[in-house]
């Protein structure tokens, strides 16, 4: 690890024990930022369109840390739920399966149709089961899961998985617009931001994670958000681009 990188992570560990953090912001949004949650924008969200239409790529089983899933179950959001790992694929199936308005496809969103390998801890156990949430096209961005997962390298399998644009597969689901689009693919989000068309799309919120990202690619990601005239805030996990109207 580089040691800019060890120097900085003490600090911040160091001023966490005494109640205090450091957060990197690029430098566009620096001082412009609101505090606001997805939560709140999407309870606004309603208030003009009552049931928006979502769709969430890298969805996983549905539920753990998905943003969505209260909206979509207590609140009758609709849309499509994007996962290509078959056991995750599987357990999103049997979650949404009381909620017939939304669209379950077993593909992963890439910058080309086709297939391609995407990289997974092998699941044998409850252990592994959990690993599997960092499935990425990266196999290096699931080997910083090691502090969580020391034997996450002896687990680490290929799947070859089918790959569709985001504009393929809004065309198979009859849709040219979305209003909430949730991008959570451990490492490759700012490689699917770049292949959207949001003036398009007409998104009215994006959740996009950057924690893979190194800082070049969040300010480039921040970017293509303010440029698509949305205000951008950020977590540690997640930018969050909105509409101010």
């Amino acid at each position: 690890m580089p040691i800019g990188r060890l120097l900085r992570d003490a600090l911040n560990k160091g001023l966490h024990e005494r109640g205090y953090s450091l957060r990197w912001r690029p430098p566009q949004i620096t001082g412009r930022e609101i505090s606001v949650t997805f939560e709140l924008l999407a309870s606004h969200l309603m208030l003009t369109v009552p049931q928006p239409y979502c769709v969430g790529v890298g969805a996983n089983d549905g539920v753990t840390h998905d943003p969505l899933y209260p909206f979509i179950r207590d609140h009758g959001w609709h849309g499509a739920m994007i996962e290509p790992m078959p056991d995750a694929f599987d357990a999103l199936r049997r979650n949404y399966a009381g909620l017939p308005r939304v669209e379950l496809v077993q593909a992963a969103i890439g910058v080309d149709d086709g297939t391609a390998t995407l990289y997974a801890a092998e699941v044998t156990d409850a252990q592994s089961l959990r690993m599997s949430l960092h499935a990425s096209f990266s196999r290096d961005v699931l080997l910083r899961a090691r502090q969580w997962y020391p034997d996450i390298a002896d687990r680490i399998v290929p799947h070859e998985v089918p790959v569709l644009r985001l504009d393929t597969l809004l065309a198979k689901l009859g849709r040219q617009q979305v209003d909430v689009l949730k991008i959570d693919t451990e490492g490759h989000d700012l490689e699917i931001l770049r292949t959207i068309d949001l003036a398009a799309v007409q998104p009215r919120l994006v959740l996009a994670e950057h924690a893979h990202l190194p800082r070049a690619s969040k300010v480039e990601m921040a970017g293509r958000l303010l440029a698509a005239g949305f205000r951008v805030t950020m977590t540690d996990l997640d930018m969050l681009g909105y509409r101010s109207q």
